[in-house]
């Protein structure tokens, strides 16, 4: 009995200190939230008018020379860039843009996909996967944004495109709506495609064509950038749940084990008791 009751609390302070180390990484992966957060606040809107000033200003151009713009007859060498995290513990998060990552693979032919991939469990992945050529890896970003990086990938992912090394580019990552709710995706990048809206009155100085010939290029790293920081904010959303979820499992777990530690403790003080009344009812005997 002494050693099962000795065994319990060596389990109680375990998953004691498990709690501490659970309850703190929930603490800073929200601080991490909210800061992600804040930035993909501040960027969504300027994308959204980047996009409608688009939509507006190419309704009124014929025969764009954009790169960026018009689908291609050949669509064999496919570049996907896939977004994962670097750290684990954030539930399935990675397990979720890894399957369809790989479910997109398995969709085209055998070599015509080459990856860029974001993240040490992604690498860590599709380097064991025979068939698939890794173009670039970004590894130690830790769901932190960096606009040095993201320029680079940036570079990486249209420069592929427009030298025909990559007939589409895609970029599977995590959807971020809300703190609870984070899809992954694969969604085109490129080509873009632009949608037609109502032809605006526009006065255009130095001219339309010249205004789209630096807007489009601007539109399509902002596109990333906010890909970018929507699957960071998805990778701490889900951390912060994930933490959560295992700190209230720990004390679920602490309030049974001091409530099976109170029975065995009160079990030993009965058997003490008994024992003691049977030597005193003996010596009377």
């Amino acid at each position: 009995m002494a050693q099962s009751l000795n065994q319990i609390k060596m389990r109680i302070r375990s998953i004691e200190n498990t709690e501490k180390v659970t309850s703190a990484m929930q603490m800073v992966s929200s601080s991490k939230l909210n800061r992600m957060d804040n930035i993909l606040l501040l960027v969504e809107p300027y994308f959204k008018k980047t996009g409608s000033l688009l939509s507006s200003l190419t309704s009124g151009s014929q025969n764009l020379s954009s790169p960026f713009i018009g689908g291609r007859m050949k669509k064999e060498n496919i570049l996907l860039c896939v977004i994962a995290s670097d750290a684990g513990l954030c539930g399935v998060y990675n397990n979720n843009i890894i399957r369809l990552a790989d479910e997109f693979i398995a969709g085209h032919k055998a070599g015509k996909v080459k990856l860029v991939i974001i993240g040490k469990k992604g690498f860590n992945y599709f380097k064991k996967h025979s068939g698939v050529q890794v173009l670039n890896s970004y590894i130690g970003l830790n769901g932190k944004y960096s606009e040095q990086v993201a320029k680079e990938i940036i570079n990486v992912l249209t420069n592929n495109y427009i030298s025909q090394a990559a007939d589409e580019v895609y970029v599977a990552y995590t959807h971020f709506q809300t703190a609870l709710l984070h899809k992954p995706v694969v969604e085109k990048f490129l080509d873009l495609v632009v949608e037609i809206g109502k032809p605006r009155d526009y006065i255009c100085d130095p001219g339309r064509e010249r205004i789209l010939e630096a807007l489009i290029p601007r539109f399509v790293g902002m596109k990333f950038r906010l890909m970018l920081l929507e699957a960071f904010t998805s990778e701490h959303a889900a951390r912060t749940i994930s933490m959560k979820m295992a700190t209230e499992n720990a004390h679920d777990m602490l309030r049974s084990l001091t409530l099976l530690r109170n029975k065995v403790r009160q079990a030993k003080i009965t058997e003490e008791m008994l024992e003691i009344i049977s030597s005193a009812e003996a010596l009377k005997g």
